[in-house]
């Protein structure tokens, strides 16, 4: 058999992948604090059985986030925040502690202060948020500070970590820390309020990226029909020489 058709084979499998990827960004285009996706392509080099001939193909397996900061938009609202670069909000979820940028945040009907996913928002001292549910307005300063009143509730606990582009996503804008990205560490940064970050997909970037994978899927699966089809015709051809 060919060695081209494995090429083709692992170009049609990475393409494959790339528009999955594509995909899940252009449905996340809306949601805020969302960081994109981004295929990572490896050059992989195999030699021939019995030759000194030798031929390159890409393979994935990996994606990355890419940590560029989505356009802040003005909502007035006081408990919205945008959060500064690289730094990310400490959430509890039923898998445990979890980090996202979406920084719409809300007080529900127990006073505990959620993410719009309905996350409860952590505090520095690693408890849920909550303020007292017959007491005044709840706002948050720059600093991080809740505030309820003129009594300080407690400060949201804001981390970094030192290779954030794998963080790992979990759906929606919502990511867990792994081996390679290191742990989640303090972080100062500071907060807009007022505002929120939107997702950080172009829809007209990722429309073009999903053209482009899907006519690169088209071709190599032609060129893999060619391979075949070659390979089919040899062992015709050596059959009907052994008759």
């Amino acid at each position: 058999m060919s060695d081209g058709i494995y090429i083709a084979l692992n170009g049609a499998i990475g393409e494959s992948e790339k528009l999955d990827v594509v995909a899940t960004n252009l449905a996340n285009a809306a949601t805020a604090g969302y960081q994109r996706l981004r295929p990572v392509f490896h050059e992989a080099l195999a030699k021939a059985q019995g030759s000194s001939a030798s031929f390159q193909h890409a393979t994935t397996g990996t994606t990355e986030l890419d940590t560029t900061r989505g356009s802040l938009r003005v909502t007035g609202a006081p408990l919205d925040v945008a959060l500064g670069d690289s730094a990310y909000l400490s959430v509890a979820t039923s898998r445990g502690e979890r980090y996202t940028r979406a920084g719409s945040l809300a007080i529900d009907k127990d006073g505990t202060l959620r993410t719009k996913h309905g996350d409860a928002v952590m505090s520095e001292s690693d408890k849920p948020i909550a303020a007292a549910t017959q007491g005044g307005a709840v706002t948050i300063s720059p600093a991080g500070e809740v505030w309820q009143d003129s009594q300080m509730l407690a400060r949201l606990k804001l981390v970094t970590f030192a290779a954030p582009t794998h963080l790992a996503p979990e759906g929606a804008a919502v990511l867990a820390p792994t081996i390679a990205s290191g742990s989640a560490t303090p972080s100062t940064a500071k907060l807009e309020i007022g505002s929120i970050e939107e997702s950080n997909t172009s829809v007209v970037g990722s429309m073009s990226e999903l053209v482009s994978a899907s006519r690169a899927f088209d071709a190599f699966q032609r060129a893999i029909d060619v391979f075949r089809q070659a390979d089919q015709k040899v062992t015709s051809s050596v059959a009907n020489a052994d008759q």
